[in-house]
């Protein structure tokens, strides 16, 4: 079975002067309008495959799962 959600994952760069620069992400799971601010990308991953099972639990067997991209099925 193949879980399918939807995120919008935004990410910037913070200039913190000479001594150097750092990014900030944030990610919204579209079905749900949760937002999450990860401080690494693995960290981004394991919000993102929770947002994946907590639509399948609160949705049924097919979650709140949209059906997969065209040529994904």
């Amino acid at each position: 079975m193949r879980l399918y959600n939807s995120f919008l994952v935004r990410c910037w760069l913070i200039r913190t002067g000479p001594e150097g620069e750092r990014s900030m992400l944030d990610i919204e799971h579209i079905q749900t309008g949760e937002h999450f601010r990860p401080s690494s990308l693995a960290e981004a991953e394991g919000w993102m495959n929770d947002a994946l099972h907590r639509a399948e639990e609160e949705g049924g067997p097919d979650g709140a799962a949209a059906p997969p991209p065209p040529g994904d099925a």
